[in-house]
């Protein structure tokens, strides 16, 4: 049995309480009182395991007990206390068999920090005087990484008045803080990257490689508050968060490369890329759910088989690292991304390095984890080592990746907006802002594209016998290739016209030009010719019929062009009395569809075919426009036409003759 520690200078110094306390496993509340009689406990070290000292692989209780006596002439009338710089993993104070206070908590809700998460605890014991200090102790079951010898009062304990004892707490938390400064700026860095690469990609989220970017900054930004930081929370937090964290920042990784490095085309790496992440993930979450469980007490290796078993293959999952950055080899690729294919390749060999000999550390006493974290120097009194340096290269790496992505990303974003302003120059000159008189007709034309190119096309064309070629259409797809099909159907008709006015050929000549350029697309299109006489000789390639004074015709209708080689285009003829008015509409009318899914359909659009292009078109868009809208309208009226206006009022009847509409 170890002697009473005699306590020499303690009220304005402290003292280290190391040497040989009297030890016993198990668990047993008389072990606090003062009277008992532990002379037949096992003498210890403080400042080492328990696991060190003979108690291999034991988790659960055991005691500690000292006898403290002050030195005889010490002052009165001071405070003493204890302070308990790290402890594994949590324990209770005992001062003369009073319970004094707690570093964590102990089962049956216990919280305690573990892997190097000190938090440094004072415990005040009272008025200074001699007596018996027992602590009683609580080591957490072991998991996969935990380190060869842990448990018990890993650090000795200081005494000393409650000033002192305050003091040295400070100096210690200031001490924690400092050494946390350099991942604290690194983790500060990565949060404003990860906000901004959020914001970004809420407001276009067609940029997944943003979303991959605000995802790979949560673990080195989560890493600080979780691991590193002076503040961090409990083991079972932490373990709960670090590990689907960490699954969530590979996979973030990993697609992020797959976008800078241009790999993205390579489906079954992209596909693989997913499975793997997605199991890794999932296998993290399965020891995050035993979080929620109290397995602390389940038998002792329960817990390690279930975190053994998923553990393992999410470490070999971290290699897919490798082969996504090796898959880039041979590419031409620009200094920012093989800057970070190099950094993404340290990172992903660390951590899985890291990894592999943590698991079973206790085991095989594999030191090299350790070296890995230890202190490679320092930066104005901070400390660095491998796996600071190795977070802030890939950090910087991603930094000046993504920076670069974006500038060339601009750069392509300008030249297709100038592509886009050529294009809507072209279609500006292919659509007629003018529509040219015609002796005998008034023409209405709306046009309202519903992107910054439409696919929508209308020609009117005068005849030299002073009648008019009516063409409407509307081209598959949107933007420019569709703009590009709209130029070259609208100067294939102009060549066209100048053989012939027959609407069946010239559909023909149309359907041949768009074989050898349509690369899979189709045009409706609708050719109307129309006499002076109201004489109508028209041919449709699959476009919607028109109306004729609200009501539907029927047109002989083919194939849309592009589609059939041999395709014929069968004439329909047609007689227009005077009065009469003819709608054409593109497809953007009839598929209007409201915020409730429903589309304009074609009772909506038959109730309004007979009101002005420029209603019929402005109640389309109101409904919903998602395609571009065409109306065109075409009322005759030739010479001499007389009309009978009867007033209700009156009964009179007035006659007036009609003069030919002129624009």
């Amino acid at each position: 049995m170890p002697p009473p520690m005699i306590l020499h200078g303690v009220g304005r110094a402290t003292i280290a309480l190391d040497g040989d306390w009297q030890f016993h496993t198990g668990d047993d509340l008389a072990w606090a009182s003062p009277d008992y009689n532990d002379s037949a406990w096992q003498p210890i070290h403080v400042g080492r395991s328990w696991e060190a000292q003979g108690h291999r692989n034991y988790t659960g209780f055991a005691w500690y007990r000292r006898r403290l006596v002050l030195s005889p002439g010490s002052a009165t009338g001071w405070t003493l206390a204890l302070y308990l710089p790290d402890v594994d993993s949590a324990c209770e104070v005992y001062w003369n068999g009073v319970k004094k206070g707690t570093y964590g908590k102990l089962p049956p809700h216990p919280m305690w920090y573990g892997f190097g998460g000190a938090k440094g605890q004072v415990v005040v014991l009272g008025p200074a005087e001699s007596g018996e200090l027992a602590i009683r102790v609580w080591k957490a079951p072991i998991v996969f990484l935990n380190r060869p010898e842990e448990g018990g009062l890993i650090s000795v304990p200081v005494a000393g008045s409650a000033e002192a004892v305050a003091g040295l707490d400070i100096a210690a938390k200031y001490e924690r803080l400092k050494a946390a400064q350099l991942p604290l700026w690194v983790a500060r860095l990565a949060s404003v990257l990860g906000v901004m690469a959020l914001l970004l990609w809420l407001r276009n989220r067609k940029h997944f490689i943003l979303l991959w970017l605000s995802l790979a900054m949560v673990y080195p930004a989560a890493r600080y508050v979780l691991m590193e930081g002076p503040e961090r929370p409990s083991f079972r937090v932490g373990y709960a968060l670090t590990e689907p964290l960490v699954g969530i920042n590979d996979m973030a990784i990993w697609f992020l490369l797959i976008a800078l490095l241009g790999l993205s085309e390579r489906k079954r790496l992209v596909r693989w890329t997913w499975i793997i992440a997605l199991t890794a993930v999932g296998l993290d979450l399965v020891d995050t759910v035993c979080q929620f469980f109290d397995w602390t007490a389940w038998p002792p290796h329960r817990f390690l088989t279930i975190d053994a078993v998923t553990t393992v293959p999410t470490i070999y999952t971290q290699l897919w690292g490798l082969v996504v950055v090796f898959a880039a080899f041979g590419k031409r690729l620009d200094a920012a991304r093989w800057l970070l294919t190099i950094a993404a390749l340290l990172s992903t060999l660390l951590t899985a390095l890291q990894d592999m000999t943590g698991f079973g550390q206790r085991w095989t006493h594999w030191t090299l984890g350790e070296r890995l974290h230890a202190q490679l120097f320092t930066v104005f009194g901070y400390p660095v080592n491998v796996q600071l340096l190795v977070n802030t290269f890939l950090l910087m790496s991603i930094l000046y990746a993504a920076w670069h992505y974006l500038v060339e990303y601009k750069q392509r974003q300008n030249a297709l907006e100038q592509e886009m302003r050529n294009a809507r120059a072209v279609q500006q000159v292919l659509i007629p802002d003018e529509i040219a008189s015609v002796p005998g007709f008034k023409i209405d034309t709306v046009y309202k594209s519903a992107g910054e190119v439409g696919g929508d096309f209308f020609q009117i064309l005068p005849t030299t016998d002073n009648g008019v070629l009516v063409v409407i259409g509307d081209v598959s797809g949107k933007g420019m290739p569709a703009a590009m099909t709209v130029s070259l159907l609208v100067g294939t008709l102009s060549t066209l016209t100048q053989y012939t006015l027959s609407p069946g050929a010239i559909l023909t000549g149309m359907n041949q030009r768009m074989l050898s350029r349509s690369r899979g697309g189709f045009t409706t299109c609708l050719v109307m010719r129309v006499d002076c006489d109201g004489s109508i000789t028209a041919a449709n390639a699959g476009h919607l019929p028109p109306y004729r004074n609200g009501e539907e015709i029927q047109i002989e209708n083919g194939f849309p062009l592009g589609l059939v080689p041999d395709a014929a285009y069968i004439e329909t003829r047609l007689q227009l009395e005077p009065q009469d008015t003819l709608t054409l509409i593109s497809d953007g009318v009839l598929e209007a569809r409201n915020l409730q899914g429903e589309l304009f359909g074609f009772e909506r659009t038959k109730s309004i075919s007979r009101e002005p292009a420029e209603k019929i078109a402005r109640i389309a868009q109101a409904f919903g426009q998602e395609d571009d809208i065409t109306v065109l309208t075409l009322s005759f009226a030739p010479a001499g036409t007389v009309t009978v206006r009867l007033d209700d009022a009156s009964g009179s009847a007035t006659v007036e003759e009609l003069r030919p509409y002129s624009l």
